[in-house]
């Protein structure tokens, strides 16, 4: 792996009384997609948000391309533009047109000219299968349909890291496969990404580390193989013949 662009440092945060991370330490280097799996609880959307301080930690650093987010001398709104994010709701305008959201942040932050964007954001619609829909509003698409846009939306800002938090769990089952399609491309273009995800047999195939989360702290990472198939500790055990479990009853 080359350079690290995004590196964790001893992050806490409580939400009142509740210590919800516990000391996190990662880091992400560059065009590496790592996943963060663990049970409902354990912290995973909780520390995904605090990458882009959409959550603030309480303690830690966060730096990403050298500046600690957590300085309150750091532009954090000029280091999020280069930080996509996907969100399990999609958060799409419901009141614009598949193309208008793909270009409202291009032209307003990067001060994009209108064909330019409209240009970018077609290009972008196209690499994830939505070209033909730019002109509909975004409330006659589906919810496979909306994350795709949702995606394409994020890439439109050339970001440096994309963000996903559980991209799929808002989704009918058989339109998973489609957003998970479009992230394994992304994958293999060398984007680097953090995916917190429930989709076990994804993480395996697309992570390069995976991490596991349990109440609050980072339990165990490791390539896919050893967290997988060799996990050392007994939580990632536990959890993952749940899991098995699950996957074997659907």
């Amino acid at each position: 792996m080359s350079n690290v662009i995004l590196d964790i440092r001893n992050i806490h945060k409580k939400f009142d009384d509740q210590l919800v991370l516990n000391g996190i330490d990662m880091h992400v280097s560059e065009k590496e997609v790592v996943s963060i799996i663990g049970s409902s609880g354990s912290g995973k959307t909780t520390l995904l948000r605090c990458l882009n301080l959409l959550n603030e930690p309480d303690d830690g650093h966060i730096y990403f391309l050298g500046d600690d987010l957590m300085d309150k001398h750091t532009d954090i709104d000029k280091l999020r533009m280069h930080m996509g994010m996907v969100f399990q709701s999609f958060n799409l305008f419901n009141n614009k047109t598949v193309l208008d959201n793909c270009t409202l942040a291009p032209i307003k932050l990067l001060k994009m000219v209108k064909e330019d964007a409209d240009k970018l954001a077609l290009k972008l619609l196209d690499k994830v299968g939505m070209r033909d829909f730019a002109h509909l509003p975004v409330t006659q698409l589906s919810g496979g349909q909306k994350q795709r846009v949702a995606i394409a939306r994020a890439l439109a800002m050339n970001p440096k890291i994309m963000l996903f938090d559980e991209p799929t769990s808002a989704l009918d089952p058989e339109m998973v496969g489609e957003v998970l399609q479009v992230i394994k491309n992304l994958a293999k273009e060398g984007m680097t990404m953090v995916i917190v995800t429930h989709e076990m047999s994804f993480a395996k195939e697309v992570s390069d580390r995976v991490v596991f989360m349990d109440q609050g702290i980072i339990v165990e990472m490791g390539s896919p193989k050893q967290i997988f198939e060799e996990p050392k500790e007994e939580r990632t055990q536990a959890f993952l013949k749940r899991f098995v479990k699950i996957e074997n009853t659907l």
